[in-house]
Formats: C-alpha cells, sequence, structure tokens
C-alpha cells in the first residue's frame, strides 16, 4: 500500500546528498591500473590452473590488496577503484584497444580520461605482454570463421563490445543474499561439493564450486577491511557525530554480506557490496539493481514497525546508494565511444520500482515512493531508473512519476501489462515474468535468474536494404558487401524487393549466429564468472558456470538498427516505384549510388510526400509491423551457445549516429552518412501529425515479439505540458498495449545554451536512447541529433 506523503515529495536531499553529489560531478575520469596490475599477476602465478580456479584465485587477490577508501561524508561504502571515479581496465578480455589508444587517454575530446605516465609505464612493462595471447580477444580470433570475420568489417552487424568488458547485463538475486547472507551460499556450495562423486569432484563440477566457494570467502573478506577502515578512521576523529557513523559502518560491514542482513542499512549496504564485487569481477557493462523497492523492502518495513529508521533516513540511504553508483564507469576504446556516446562508459546500472508482484496483485509500495524521490534528489546519470505501472498502479504514485518525469527527471516507463505476456511468450514461467527485473537501457528478463547478453549484436536492417538495391554493393565504401541478389533494374514486383532484402536480413543474421557462437565459447573458455553465477539462479543447482548455461534464463538480444528507416525505406519503394509509377527502381538504384547527385527533388518528394511509419499511416505502419515480424521470425530460427534463444530487441544506444556514418543513401529520402532511427521512435522531423499517431503507429507493431526491449523517445516542451495531459497520453499508450516510453523535457533553447556554457549546464541529463547522458559530454553530432528531435505539444 503506498500512501501520500506530501513532506517527503517537497522536502529537499539532505545536505549530505548535496554535498556528495557535487563532488562526484566535479571528480575527474581517470584510469586506475591497480586492478590490471593484480589480475596480471596472480594470472602469471596461476596461468596452467583451470580457467574456474584462475579466476577465482585472480578476483581473491584483487579484493585482498586493492586499495580500499572511506570517504568523508560516506555511509554507504566501497569502491571499484582507489579513484573516486576511476575506471579499472580488464586485459583479460582485451588488450590491442589498450596498446593503441594509451597514449591518447588523457588527450581526448569526447571521454577524456586521465592517466599518469607512472601507470603507463606499468602497463607497457608488465600487463599488456603477459596478455598477448592469453585474452578472449586472442581466443576469438583463433576460432572465428574466417568468413564471419569479414562479414563484420562490412558494418552490416557488430558483435565487438562484449570483448571489451564481458556480458555483462544481469540482475542479480539480493534477496537471498540479504537472506541467509554469503556464508550460506558457501555452506549450500559445499554440501553440493561433497554430494559429488570423487571422479567429479576433481572435475569441473568440482571445480566449479571450489572457485565459487574462493570467491564469496573473497568477498567477505574485502567487507571485512573496510570494517576494519571505518574502525580506525573512527578511533581518531574528531567529531562525534561523525565518529557514530564511521562505527556504524564498521558494524555494519563485519556484519554483511557474510551474514543476514537485519536492518536496512546493513540490506543496503550488502546490496552494494554485492553489486560491486560484481563489477570487479568482470566488469560487464549494465550490471544492475533491478527491484530496489522489492529487495529492500522487508527490511525497510521491519524497521519502521521498531522505529530505527525514519523515511527521510530511508531516502538519504538510498540517495547515497545512488550516487556510489556514479562512481561505477568504464572507458570505452576510441573506436567504440561512437556507439555509446557519453562521457560515462555507458555503464547503464538499471534499477525499476513498482510494479506487479509474482502473485499478480499491485507490489507497489511506501520504499517504490521512497526510491523515486531519492532519485529525483540527486538527478545524475546512474543510475539508469525505471518505473513499472500496470493497470492496478496506486494512482497517486503513477501521477507523482509523471509529475517528475515532466519535470526533467530521466525516467523509463514499463507496461507490466503488455511486457509480462511477451515474457511469458518468450519461455519465462508466468512468476518469473511478473518478477522481472530491468538490465542495462530497458531489457526486462527475470530478476535474479537470467543471464541474457541483451546487447551483443547491433544489425543495421537499413544497410541490408541498400544491399538489396545495389545487388550486393556497398554504396558507402563501394566495394562488395552483401549478396547477389539480382539487379534491381531486373526486379518485376515489390515483392522481388522484398525478397532481396530478405535474403540480405537472413544471411547476416546467420553470420552473426556463428559469430556469437565462437564469441560466446572465448568468454567461457577464457573468462568463467563463478562469483556472479553464486549471486544468480541456476548455476549452483547445475553445477555449472553462467558463461557456459547456468542460469535458470539464457538469452541474447539483438538490436534491430534502422527499423523506422528500412520500414519507410521499403514503403517508399512500394508507393512510388510499384504503385504510382514516379519512376522507374533502375532510376532509384542509380540515384542512391550517386548519393543523391542531381536528383534532389527526387529525394526531397520520397521524403516529404510518401507517408512515414509514426503518423497513424495504415499502409506504412504495416509496412513497419512486416519489417519486425520479418526480423522476429528470423532469429526464432537460431539457438545460442549457452542453449537459450535469440531475443529481438529495437533500441540503439548511439549506434543509430555510429551506423548510419557507414550507411549509404536510403529510399526513405536519407542521405549517405545520414544518422538512423533511434529505436521504435520515428525519423527526426516525418512524424509530423502529433503524438498520439505516433503512438497509434507504435501499437499497430507486434510489440509482444520484442522480448529483448524498445525504446520509444519523444520530446515535449516540459514548462508547456500539464502533468494531467502527460498522464492521460500514457495511460492511452498502454492501454493500447505500448511497452516503453521515456522523454526528454528540456527545450531547445536550453540546450543552444548548454552549448554555448558547458560548465553552467556540466549536470544537465538528456535522454540518448535507452540510457541517459550529460549532454555536455556528448559529441557534436550526437548533441545535434537530440536537438533536432520533433518537439511535441500535448
Amino acid at each position: 500500500m503506498v500512501s501520500t506523503s506530501a513532506a517527503c515529495a517537497q522536502s529537499r536531499p539532505s545536505s549530505r546528498v548535496e554535498r556528495l553529489r557535487e563532488r562526484i560531478l566535479d571528480a575527474p575520469q581517470e584510469v586506475c591500473v591497480e586492478r590490471a596490475v593484480l589480475v596480471t599477476r596472480a594470472m602469471a602465478e596461476n596461468q596452467h590452473e583451470h580457467p574456474l580456479t584462475r579466476m577465482s584465485l585472480a578476483l581473491a587477490r584483487v579484493l585482498d590488496e586493492m586499495t580500499v577508501v572511506i570517504r568523508d561524508g560516506e555511509r554507504i561504502v566501497g569502491c571499484r577503484t582507489s579513484k573516486l571515479k576511476g575506471a579499472p581496465l580488464f586485459p583479460e578480455n582485451k588488450t590491442r584497444w589498450i596498446e593503441t589508444d594509451l597514449d591518447n587517454l588523457d588527450r581526448r575530446i569526447l571521454q577524456r580520461a586521465l592517466i599518469t605516465e607512472a601507470e603507463k609505464r606499468i602497463l607497457r612493462q608488465e600487463v599488456l605482454p603477459f596478455w598477448r595471447g592469453r585474452t578472449v580477444e586472442d581466443r576469438l580470433a583463433e576460432i572465428l570463421p574466417r568468413d564471419v570475420a569479414k562479414d563484420i568489417e562490412t558494418y552490416v552487424f557488430t558483435m565487438m563490445l562484449e570483448i571489451t568488458y564481458g556480458i555483462g547485463h544481469f540482475t542479480m538475486n539480493h534477496s537471498k543474499v540479504l537472506a541467509v547472507g554469503m556464508r550460506g551460499i558457501i555452506e549450500e556450495a559445499r554440501a553440493r561439493l561433497e554430494a559429488l562423486s570423487a571422479g567429479e569432484r576433481t572435475g569441473e563440477k568440482g571445480l566449479f564450486y571450489e572457485a565459487v566457494i574462493r570467491s564469496l570467502e573473497a568477498a567477505i573478506r574485502f567487507a571485512r577491511r573496510y570494517a576494519r577502515l571505518a574502525a580506525d578512521l573512527a578511533s581518531k576523529e574528531q567529531d562525534p557525530v561523525r565518529r557514530e557513523e564511521l562505527q556504524e559502518i564498521a558494524r555494519v560491514c563485519n556484519r554483511v554480506p557474510e551474514y543476514p542482513a537485519r536492518t536496512f542499512w546493513e540490506a543496503v549496504q550488502a546490496v552494494y557490496f554485492v553489486h560491486l564485487v560484481a563489477q570487479i569481477e568482470s566488469g560487464g557493462n549494465s550490471v544492475s539493481l533491478g527491484r530496489i523497492d522489492q529487495i529492500l523492502r522487508p527490511y525497510y518495513e521491519a524497521d519502521r514497525k521498531e522505529g530505527r529508521v525514519t523515511e527521510e533516513e530511508a531516502r538519504e540511504l538510498l540517495s547515497l546508494l545512488f550516487l556510489k553508483m556514479n562512481e561505477i564507469w568504464n572507458v570505452l576504446e576510441e573506436a567504440f565511444i561512437p556507439g555509446g556516446e557519453g562521457p560515462e562508459g555507458k555503464t547503464t546500472q538499471n534499477v525499476v520500482v513498482g510494479g506487479l508482484g509474482r502473485d499478480g496483485r499491485d507490489a507497489t509500495c511506501d520504499l517504490s515512493r521512497i526510491a523515486l524521490e531519492a532519485f529525483a534528489d540527486i538527478r545524475t546519470v546512474q543510475p539508469n531508473f525505471g518505473v513499472r505501472i500496470s493497470a492496478l498502479s496506486p494512482p497517486e504514485f503513477f501521477h507523482r512519476a509523471v509529475e517528475l518525469a515532466r519535470d526533467g527527471l530521466a525516467l523509463h516507463f514499463f507496461n507490466d501489462d503488455a511486457i509480462v505476456p511477451s515474457l511469458v511468450d518468450a519461455g519465462h514461467s508466468l512468476e518469473d515474468a511478473r518478477d522481472y527485473g530491468v538490465v542495462g537501457c530497458l531489457e526486462p528478463n527475470a530478476q535474479g535468474k537470467t543471464f541474457g547478453s541483451t546487447f551483443a549484436v547491433q544489425i543495421n536492417a537499413l544497410k541490408c536494404l541498400e544491399l538489396a538495391l545495389s545487388d550486393g554493393m556497398d554504396n558507402a565504401f563501394g566495394t562488395r558487401a552483401g549478396l547477389r541478389t539480382g539487379d534491381p533494374s531486373t526486379f518485376q514486383s515489390f515483392e522481388d524487393v522484398w525478397n532481396a532484402y530478405h535474403s540480405q536480413l537472413s544471411y547476416f543474421l546467420g553470420q552473426m549466429v556463428r559469430g556469437m557462437a565462437a564469441l560466446d565459447q572465448a568468454i567461457a573458455e577464457r573468462v568463467p564468472s563463478p562469483f556472479a553465477s553464486a549471486m544468480i539462479e541456476g548455476p549452483l543447482e547445475k553445477g555449472l558456470d553462467l558463461t557456459r548455461g547456468g542460469a535458470v534464463y539464457n538469452s541474447t538480444g539483438v538490436e534491430l538498427m534502422g527499423f523506422a528507416n528500412t520500414a519507410d525505406g521499403l514503403y517508399a519503394v512500394r508507393k512510388a516505384v510499384f504503385e504510382d509509377r514516379a519512376f522507374s527502381l533502375k532510376e532509384l538504384a542509380r540515384w542512391l549510388s550517386g548519393n543523391w547527385q542531381e536528383a534532389e527533388e527526387k529525394r526531397l518528394y520520397l521524403l516529404r510526400k510518401i507517408p512515414k511509419y509514426g503518423n497513424g499511416d495504415p499502409g506504412a505502419d504495416a509496412m513497419a509491423a512486416r519489417v519486425l515480424n520479418h526480423f522476429c521470425d528470423e532469429l526464432s530460427r537460431y539457438r545460442n551457445f549457452r542453449g537459450g534463444r535469440f531475443w529481438p530487441g529495437v533500441f540503439s544506444v548511439g549506434f543509430h549516429i555510429a551506423m548510419g556514418a557507414f550507411t549509404g543513401a536510403t529510399p526513405d529520402g536519407r542521405p549517405l552518412g545520414g544518422i538512423l532511427g533511434n529505436g521504435l521512435t520515428p525519423t527526426t522531423g516525418n512524424a509530423v501529425s502529433g503524438p498520439t499517431a505516433v503512438i497509434e503507429s507504435v501499437t499497430r507493431l507486434p510489440l509482444r515479439r520484442i522480448w529483448n526491449g524498445a525504446n520509444l523517445n519523444l520530446r515535449f516542451h516540459g514548462r508547456k505540458l500539464r502533468p494531467e495531459n502527460l498522464a492521460a497520453f500514457l495511460k492511452t499508450y498502454f492501454q493500447r498495449g505500448g511497452l516503453q516510453v521515456q522523454f526528454n523535457m528540456v527545450d531547445s533553447a536550453v540546450l543552444r545554451e548548454a552549448q554555448r556554457d558547458p560548465e553552467k549546464h556540466r549536470d544537465l541529463v538528456v535522454r540518448v536512447s535507452g540510457y541517459s547522458a550529460l549532454f555536455v559530454g556528448l559529441s557534436p553530432t550526437a548533441q545535434e541529433e537530440i536537438i533536432s528531435r520533433t518537439e511535441y505539444e500535448l
């Protein structure tokens, strides 16, 4: 039951929260080599051991020897590096980019990362030489089929982000850790180890359980190091208030995560320790907390009943937890920055509140509201915060979230009434589907039961259409890239065009599947994850690491890039060439090959006169639905390395910018190099019939089949928008079956001012795609793309 609380909703964040928020915003982004050095030394000493043993020994070495820091004012403690905003390196995955980018890291314009000459020297002399030939990247090069490697170079699809930092993209079973403690999980693993036969104990199962135990014992020691540091600081602290806080931090860290949490503070700290160690183990992007209100609810309600915590104290602790998440970032290799726009390294640690419980009843509670207010207090890029809504959601909770979104808070809205049935179709039990968490940008899956590489692959559908209209020639580079699907001048009907598009997309999806099998095999062989395996349901029961399919649910996300352009382009061909006969396909193919030279009038005709998806036009929307159904049908033919399914998704992160740069002119009127559409959002400037027409078009799509999530970005002028109108719009969209929506409420004048005076707007947060970024840290191209988005009125 959610109670309204004007005091909680209207009160300001605590001075502590404001102070720590300013500190993290002011902190420089730096590279920290400590983890890389410790992992390298541990691997060198144990290089002949089994990968499970090696990885668990390396994690133990890092947790036992890395610098531990408790900063002034902190109540939730734990750091991934010795630097406030430090990015560790993960050389076990990939080192070539480090060698290439090392001298330029602190000179970049985008995603600049400070690094000392001493740190560069130890990387060159000790770390990088050891890893040559031993990384995931090296193993992938050995087993990746040569024809797949060649096709990756065409930029039709990419799967390379997974190498730099690992798979990531999971939530953990925090509720279990809070209930039984890591000591309880160690006992479970030990009992399963002892139940094995003598032969199994010396085999992979036995090694797996030993690695789990070793990793969890190291995590316990890591927390105790913080307890000792807090006690030491308390003994020297002159301020009695801070001394008492440090003593309590010491007590909390001696208790959790080893033993079950008993208080709200202990529960919050335990959650962060688990989150932090998982981030240290593999560094994979988008390790997420998920349903934070449901995880912490029992401890908050017990403390409230016993008078141990107030709403204001709980709100502060959650704000402090969220601020700690802003310390976690990954430095991207320079070549991948356009695909992960923003200075934060695309860690996208997702948190979601509200929604249905496993029993089908509304689970929104007081802590859902308090967590929402805690995020509003900090208004930072991390966490990537979402609100789950269903027909049963309390109106006051829904309307408060709408008010905050209207005021510019970067929120996702997720529709349980559409997402839960979709997850059931994907293979989840009904109870697990109702208990979905969200990872990364907006990807739903069963909380603490899923190992889904949800942003593994990005495939450019529009590039496939380009190749279909050029007999496989790449008009951007002038080389052959795709299949020979026929000279378009010989096509007699639109179905001939469709069949060529089908052949191109089907071929590249098949190549992607082969590539992902090699990449997932390389990851499983070189960098298993015994700690994370103990935190997710399935691996302990199976005696099998996550990377080999240990989780209850295993999936691989494949994102369709350029969806709206592809639909618009195919519809333009059908209508202009085969229905209206405005010109021939041969002529169109020539104009596309020449990037509309001497054909600007025809380009504008296709761009402005042919109906576009996003305006409620039945013909254009039917083509969009056909494109999406076809994508889902083609993916359904395959299974991944871990035994799971490939899940279709339609969201782009920054790849709508990056992949657009490598895509030739297309029949929707787009020029060579033009930016692609963003997720399910209509192409910029072409949704001219207003926001209600947009949701009419979107909800004509087979949304239930998009298991991996899809983003709809809409932009309004927040100061002109009444909250009740936005609430009615959202309710209508969700009643029609919409999955997700997010908003930018910053008007163009403010964005232009931020370009002119970035220091004054250093904390301005905007939505890029399924994630947020600090506007002033984006590239000029990304800034202009956001400014150019259609600004609607309701």
